[in-house]
């Protein structure tokens, strides 16, 4: 199902107050939101309690969504005043004790899981601006297009930042020693 068909289904659901619309959005949104969270807070368990907190805020949100202008969008939006929060409540409770993995391959040999923890300890350096557009890029397969609407952010900042931020894990990486 193409994604004009999939919010069309996801606005008549929301509009007529079907149970079935928490799912629908659970699985149309679930796993982008996860994934932008996850480069947002970099933490997996964080970025789960986040998003289930995100489908709670939808749900008592649903008549705003079902008349979004671009509901994919404004699900990103909540989800990242989400994870501000989040994080603003956390920097005033104390330090953090550390983020587990996160971008983690499927089981196979040591050699894919470990390029991906240095790859996780290296992304966590980069600013949060450019590590949340390089996460939907690469992790997410999105296009820039998309992640400019995604983050309302203008074409050419979304690219710049792709590309700064790429140009720095290269360097990272270059130095980088676990």
């Amino acid at each position: 199902m193409d994604r004009q068909a999939a919010e069309d289904r996801i606005r008549a659901a929301l509009r007529r107050d079907d149970p079935a619309a928490c799912e629908l959005l659970w699985d149309r949104y679930a796993g982008d939101l996860l994934a932008r969270l996850q480069a947002l807070l970099g933490s997996k368990h964080d970025a789960e309690d986040v998003l289930q907190t995100v489908f709670v805020r939808m749900v008592c949100k649903r008549r705003h969504l079902a008349q979004a202008r671009c509901l994919e969008a404004y699900v990103h939006q909540i989800a990242h005043h989400e994870a501000v929060s989040f994080l603003r409540r956390r920097r005033k409770s104390g330090p953090h004790l550390g983020a587990e993995p996160w971008l983690v391959p499927a089981p196979a040999d040591d050699g894919p899981r470990e390029l991906a923890e240095e790859l996780q300890t290296v992304l966590a350096r980069l600013p949060q601006t450019q590590r949340e557009v390089i996460v939907l890029k690469v992790h997410r397969d999105k296009t820039f297009r998309e992640i400019a609407t995604l983050l309302e952010l203008p074409l050419n900042t979304v690219a710049s930042r792709y590309r700064y931020g790429l140009e720095k894990l290269r360097t990272l990486l270059k130095d980088f020693t676990p």
